[in-house]
């Protein structure tokens, strides 16, 4: 018997108990806004039961992937596919944030040490693309270090998620450790340098760099210039582009908190040099979209690409992404790997319908079963529809809900900043927090419009204003909270 989404969400709530609005007797503009929870677990609810069993079912299929120690490679969860057993590095990147939502932070502490600790000189500054539950390079991608798949974006996407990391954890390891900063330092010249991806090179290197004659399983795929692995004359491409420059730029922040002003002013500036290379190259206004590939005709052409260029905020022009985001959506087609991505990006540039509905069907989706989906939709709704992004470098918290419909959204026991927090949106103007963390946080308490005044406590304050990356207009105020703090922030 096939199973509707019906059926399935009817069995899905009969397994968890019932969810009440939990009102409090003190208000926030006239809707309900409690952080109280018994629970000391992560617990999220929702008067949307769409949202709920999307959550409920990345969570419990997110978490049927995660191994606790009992392999030799220690804690990790699957990021490959289905039962490979197995972590590769694009794939753990992207699901990295959603692990951390699910409390798996010493498996994502693991697991990008490892991809860090096996960069060498005799895999020309590559590390393993793919490593399984024995701590072993994955043999369906590795033969030896002459012979092996890669794709070139990898050591730069790592960069991007261990930033990333410490952004939501406030682990130094990722800013301090030996095994990262020498990954990050040989990443930014060695393997550069190496692969001939500098700006410059983008658009005259081969697929023949660093092939070497005896690799006779994977020959030129031991250096692939995209995350599109099904283009053929393949030379480069504009998410190869786009990733590099999300490493340098992730590279800048690390070196930052890191106390190395020079060096981060240094990986600032060669991160835009990408930007503007993708700019100036690889727009097109006659597609209103970025190019995708560089073939070995000589020429641009077109294909799946897309996400990963708007993925690591290279584009910084409204109009050019509405163009691409656009291109995308016009496209029938795409793989549940990148569908993987799109709730948060959508939510990201304001297509909150489409990554909304992304979000309530995915339950019934094919190869929903692959490990980044159900990670990417945890993510798609703590930090897409509920807007939480919290910043160690900065002791921030950001919340902007972007919710469907008349309902209310809560998530308690948030494992963030080395604590927790409690976050409640009633609708899109009603937002508390409760701090758990175990130091003082500004909490940025955002909303999409413009308003000239935000209740903080029920008390009437001026807002701030800002623009988003598609000129939108957020307005917000920032509320300092110590530990077992907690405030509420209302619009009218």
């Amino acid at each position: 018997m096939k199973l509707t989404k019906t059926l399935f969400l009817a069995v899905m709530l009969t397994l968890v108990a019932a969810c009440t609005s939990n009102e409090c007797p003190q208000k926030c503009n006239g809707k309900g806004c409690c952080l109280g929870t018994t629970e000391k677990e992560l617990s999220f609810e929702s008067s949307d039961k769409n949202l709920e069993l999307a959550f409920l079912w990345g969570r419990k299929m997110a978490l049927s992937y995660a191994h606790d120690g009992g392999d030799p490679v220690g804690c990790w969860y699957e990021a490959a596919l289905p039962r490979r057993n197995a972590f590769c590095m694009r794939d753990a990147a992207h699901q990295s944030i959603g692990a951390e939502i699910l409390g798996l932070s010493k498996h994502n502490y693991n697991m990008m040490s490892k991809f860090a600790a096996n960069i060498s000189e005799a895999k020309d500054w590559c590390t393993y693309w793919e490593i399984d539950k024995d701590d072993n390079p994955c043999s369906a991608d590795y033969e030896n270090d002459n012979d092996f798949w890669y794709n070139l974006n990898a050591n730069f996407d790592v960069m991007y998620a261990c930033w990333r990391l410490y952004e939501w954890t406030g682990d130094k390891r990722y800013i301090e450790d030996a095994a990262f900063t020498n990954f990050y330092s040989l990443s930014a010249k060695e393997y550069v340098d190496s692969w001939q991806l500098n700006p410059e090179q983008m658009l005259t290197r081969t697929r023949e760099v660093n092939r070497k004659a005896e690799a006779k399983r994977f020959g030129i795929a031991r250096g692939v210039p995209s995350y599109v692995e099904s283009y053929g004359g393949l030379y480069s491409s504009s998410d190869l582009v786009a990733t590099i420059y999300g490493g340098y730029d992730a590279y800048s922040k690390i070196l930052a908190v890191a106390g190395n002003s020079e060096k981060s002013a240094q990986m600032a500036a060669r991160a835009e040099e990408y930007r503007k290379h993708l700019d100036e190259k690889w727009w097109s206004p006659e597609i209103n979209a970025y190019h995708t590939f560089w073939t070995n005709k000589g020429e641009f052409a077109d294909g799946e690409g897309l996400t990963h260029v708007i993925w690591f905020g290279a584009v910084k022009d409204a109009a050019r992404i509405k163009g691409t985001v656009e291109k995308m959506l016009a496209r029938k087609e795409w793989n549940i790997e990148n569908i993987s991505y799109f709730p948060l990006l959508w939510y990201r540039y304001n297509y909150n319908d489409e990554a909304y509905n992304i979000l309530k069907d995915i339950v019934i989706a094919k190869r929903c079963d692959y490990p980044e989906v159900s990670y990417g939709m945890v993510e798609g709704i703590i930090s897409g529809t509920m807007g939480i992004e919290p910043s160690a470098s900065k002791k921030r918290i950001t919340t902007l809900p972007k919710i469907t419909g008349d309902n209310y959204l809560q998530i308690s026991n948030l494992p963030v900043l080395g604590g927790t927090i409690n976050v409640r949106h009633n609708n899109n103007q009603c937002s508390a927090l409760l701090n758990n963390t175990p130091e003082k946080i500004t909490w940025e308490a955002a909303f999409v419009g413009d308003y000239e005044n935000i209740a903080v406590n029920g008390e009437s304050t001026k807002a701030m204003k800002r623009t988003d990356a598609m000129g939108q207009t957020i307005s917000y105020v920032e509320v300092e909270l110590s530990k077992g703090e907690k405030a509420c922030c209302s619009v009218k």
